[in-house]
């Protein structure tokens, strides 16, 4: 007997292109020449819906089923993080902070920037073909986390939310992987201290969220959006512990103290990424790194002027 399926569908065989859109969910057409993402660990829920109930008193028993009110898609994968290579030039993955509400400043030859806004947020257009198969996400936005651990490499994780088409045939774009650069790992040599409040401290763990406040309205007008409605960023950070009178987290969480935080990794004009912070210490765990005295710290993220709790700069 033959096989139903001659060829089945390869999930390796797949492309995730992404654009910026200029108005919301109003296809970018992105390209795999100009827009190909260098996605990792890619997970796509391409029909995602919100239901109502219908709740109808049956004479026994069994369900009334539901009617579906809303169809959406998901998105989700990581990055490794490495700038453009050249100085005031953006990365292939600014159009992804930007869908995860940052606005993108660039200062030709000097740095590109990454700072938080509170209004008027970005959306992209996302074409993910697998195998044959075209999914088109419009007006996706979402949320990011950062990973930095040592002896590994650097990493952000988007995951998007979108207005749902309906998928259809597709061929597999053509890529340009130009502008994606080979990520430098975490270590003493590519990786510089957290500096926490003016103190230079190794750290072997490093992780940050925006915590961005995701909402889908589907609104008779029409209004139908995916919205950023607030934000709540978390991160933690394990450093090695020196003594007391050089840095002291009980007594810096016992004050409250808002602190500046900043890190530096890359070490080549080009491909440096520096990320700042005001934080709080709002929780001191023992740690170990190596078997040596450690500190986990629960940092709360927090803005000062506005819009500056977490940044990111290329340079």
């Amino acid at each position: 007997m033959a096989n139903l399926i001659a060829n089945p569908r390869k999930w390796r065989n797949k492309a995730l292109v992404l654009a910026t859109e200029a108005t919301y969910a109003l296809d970018a057409a992105p390209t795999g020449l100009l827009n190909w993402i260098e996605a990792r660990n890619v997970s796509l829920t391409p029909m995602d819906v919100d239901r109502a109930e219908r709740n109808i008193d049956l004479p026994y028993m069994g369900t009334s089923g539901s009617v579906v009110v809303s169809t959406w898609a998901k998105l989700a994968f990581d990055i490794a993080i490495a700038p453009s290579g050249v100085v005031g030039t953006a990365p292939k993955w600014g159009a992804l902070l930007m869908a995860c509400g940052l606005a993108e400043t660039v200062t030709l030859a000097t740095s590109v920037e990454y700072n938080l806004v509170s209004n008027v947020f970005s959306s992209a257009t996302a074409y993910m073909v697998i195998d044959g198969t075209l999914h088109k996400l419009l007006g996706m936005r979402g949320e990011v986390k950062a990973k930095m651990s040592a002896k590994g490499l650097p990493m952000l994780s988007f995951a998007f939310d979108a207005c749902y088409v309906t998928p259809v045939t597709g061929a597999m774009p053509t890529v340009d992987r130009a502008g994606w650069m080979l990520e430098e790992a975490i270590n003493s040599v590519n990786t510089g201290p957290a500096n926490i409040g003016g103190v230079p401290l190794s750290f072997s763990e490093f992780d940050w969220a925006l915590g961005n406040k995701i909402a889908r309205m589907d609104n008779p007008g029409p209004q139908r959006e995916i919205l950023i409605t607030d934000r709540k960023p978390t991160a933690s950070i394990t450093v090695l512990a020196p003594d007391l009178a050089t840095f002291n987290p009980f007594a810096l969480n016992d004050s409250g103290a808002t602190l500046d935080l900043t890190a530096m990794h890359g070490t080549v004009a080009g491909k440096k990424i520096k990320t700042e912070m005001k934080v709080r210490i709002t929780g001191v765990e023992y740690s170990q790194i190596e078997e040596m005295v450690g500190y986990k710290l629960t940092l709360e993220p927090l803005p000062v002027d506005g819009n500056d709790e977490i940044a990111l700069t290329c340079l």
